[in-house]
């Protein structure tokens, strides 16, 4: 008899499906429990030992007793199952009892935890749940999440709120043991928002259909679970539902205060930090896609896919929005460029080479050909591949000053700003004016990148001359503002750059999570979205982002943008006046953890102390 026939007999192969099944289902339902209701994550740990153990333990009884009739317990049988059962025994007692690693421990509350207990943020505070998509369809699983940051960003815009967000809330039920989720258990809804210091918190759901939204929104008292105000609001736009019940609850938070919600053009962080007229127009046309809505609009799709970009974390969503897109027209080319950076902010290398390969067989413009692929390598940090694509879209159109800010920003990114100035040396002699001032702009670009403010402005100068000298007025307001903004950085009556003061106002007022959102924002403009990499706003994003990490108790974050800052501009800071303390501030956390016996603080961009003599910066990690 074969050996197939053997166990096909003794039926070792369907006693492993049956066990195999069995296994799946008792892993789903015990990690239901651990997830909802609270048991430990070492449950979990000892089933899936015991369920690896146990299958070996299946094979080998189906062996000695799978056929018919009666058979004796052999000794080589009980020799393998005891070796087993000891096995089993040993890892669950170790699983069980094992202590948790402190110094892993410490390591996660110096980046990322959150304090478990965490201080009352007063009378007017409150936390936003994400809401529920009841509606049925799958599509609009992004309203649950989208329509809780919008709530969260008007209340927090009355000025007189502390608003807990939902990526606060799903940092706790982390920190609780939770895994990652998209949803907050409501058995656990009320804990998680009481350990976030609110008083009271909002949650609902969405209910209805595409063309008839109706959203209900509860405020709930934390310290006894009442109900204080229950919101309906019913329509087809979803920002002016937002708007509809951020103002009817605020009301009710707000009674005897007087306050403003902002308008619905204006509530975006993102407006506060750049161009208004710019947010304004792409609000009014995400407002007037949705209002419109065909499920087979590529325009509609487009608009719902850079909402999504805009919500940190909702990248899943927006690679769905896309594979849609491209089921309706599998030509989109700008679909397929939009899921390869997406693939490339999620990590997976080999997807993002296959769809930029497929990009550039899509797409028919030889110029977006090579512009397209440019960044999307840069965005890889493949920054001489993306520099090569540049060169190569610049032989197509020899006169786009866009490439030349493009090829620029590659070499800043990679923290080499000698690369810039001899790249852009070679156009400042070009006989296109636009050409020649633009290519001197950037060499003062990378000369401010170091702190070489002097040659900087120099150069700054020399792209206004081009202006006087070709009657060009728009070259010469060029170089006449990059001048401007970097001698505002050293003027403690100007303020230091274009990002908004109120940045510096919730600093002041040490509302962290509102700063952070509105630095987050201005780095979109000013360093991931922009062509330009403007060194003003660079660093100063690294400064504030340092403060706002102090602030959220993330010392080695802190460290880290700090480190950066000092690198580049160690030995000019002290000329700098609103950020003149990085290196104070630096001593203060090394010493904070000195003082708790702690081994100091260290990250990749420590610099010397201020005052040390400074050295000379290399190759470094990408700039993003």
């Amino acid at each position: 008899m074969s050996w197939f026939e053997r166990l096909r007999e003794k039926h070792i192969f369907r006693t492993a499906f049956i066990y195999l099944g069995g296994a799946w289902a008792s892993m789903e339902a015990i990690g239901f429990f651990v997830d909802n209701y609270g048991w430990s994550r070492r449950v979990l740990d000892v089933a899936v030992l015991l369920i690896v153990l146990g299958f070996p333990a299946a094979l080998i009884i189906a062996w000695y007793h799978g056929e018919k009739g009666k058979q004796q317990v052999q000794r080589a049988e009980a020799s393998l199952l005891l070796t087993l059962a000891v096995l089993a025994g040993i890892g669950t007692f170790r699983l069980s009892t094992a202590a948790v690693d402190p110094g892993a421990q410490l390591g996660r509350m110096g980046t990322d935890a959150i304090p478990a207990a965490t201080a009352d943020l007063g009378e007017r505070s409150v936390a936003v749940l994400p809401f529920v998509n009841s509606t049925g369809v799958d599509s609009l699983d992004w309203l649950g999440p989208g329509m809780s940051d919008m709530l969260t960003t008007n209340l927090a815009q009355t000025g007189a709120l502390r608003v807990v967000s939902p990526q606060r809330l799903f940092e706790l039920l982390r920190q609780d043991g939770h895994a990652e989720t998209d949803e907050i258990p409501q058995e656990r809804a009320m804990q998680i928002a009481s350990r976030s210091g609110a008083r009271t918190m909002v949650h609902g759901s969405i209910l209805g259909t595409a063309e008839n939204l109706a959203l209900d929104a509860q405020l709930i008292d934390l310290s006894d679970g009442t109900i204080i105000a229950a919101e309906r609001a019913r329509g087809s736009d979803v920002f002016a539902l937002a708007d509809t019940v951020a103002e009817r609850l605020a009301s009710q938070l707000m009674r005897g205060v007087e306050y403003q919600m902002a308008a619905a053009p204006e509530k975006s962080p993102i407006e506060l930090t750049g161009d208004m007229s710019k947010l304004r127009e792409y609000q009014a046309g995400v407002r007037s896609a949705w209002s419109q809505l065909d499920t087979d609009s590529l325009e509609v799709r487009y608009h719902l896919v850079d909402m999504l970009e805009m919500m940190p974390g909702r990248e899943e969503e927006a690679r769905r929005a896309l594979e849609e897109i491209i089921q309706i027209a599998p030509g989109e080319a700008q679909a397929v460029g939009r899921l390869a950076r997406i693939a490339i902010v999620q990590g997976d290398t080999a997807m993002a080479d296959s769809l930029i390969v497929r990009y550039a067989t899509l797409e028919k413009d030889e110029f977006k050909v090579h512009a397209g692929s440019g960044q999307l390598l840069e965005h890889a940090a493949r920054f001489e591949e993306a520099r090569q694509a540049y060169r190569e879209a610049l032989r197509v159109e020899p006169e786009n000053t866009e490439l030349l800010d493009l090829l620029a920003r590659t070499y800043l990114r990679a923290n080499e700003p000698a690369g810039a100035r001899a790249e852009m040396d070679a156009f400042a002699s070009s006989s296109v004016p636009a050409m020649e001032s633009e290519a001197h702009l950037l060499v003062g670009d990378a000369w401010a990148w170091e702190g070489r403010f002097d040659e900087a402005i120099a150069a700054y100068g020399r792209a206004e001359a081009v202006g006087v000298r070709e009657n060009r007025p728009d070259l010469e307001a060029a170089g006449r503002e990059s001048a401007l903004w970097l001698e505002g950085l050293l003027d403690p009556d100007r303020g230091v750059s274009r990002i908004n003061s109120s940045v510096w106002t919730l600093l002041e007022l040490e509302r962290g999570e509102t700063a952070l959102n509105l630095v987050e924002a201005a780095s979109r403009l000013y360093v991931k979205d922009s062509d330009r990499l403007y060194p003003v706003e660079f660093h100063t994003i690294l400064y504030l982002k340092g403060r706002v990490y102090e602030l959220l108790g993330k010392p080695r974050a802190a460290m880290a943008t700090y480190g950066k800052l000092l690198k580049d501009w160690g030995d000019v800071l002290g000329e700098i006046p609103r950020l003149s303390d990085t290196a104070a501030r630096m001593s203060a956390i090394q010493a904070e953890w000195v003082e708790k016996g702690l081994p100091p603080v260290r990250s990749p961009g420590d610099a010397p102390p201020a005052g040390a003599p400074r050295t000379e910066v290399g190759v470094s990690t990408p700039r993003q």
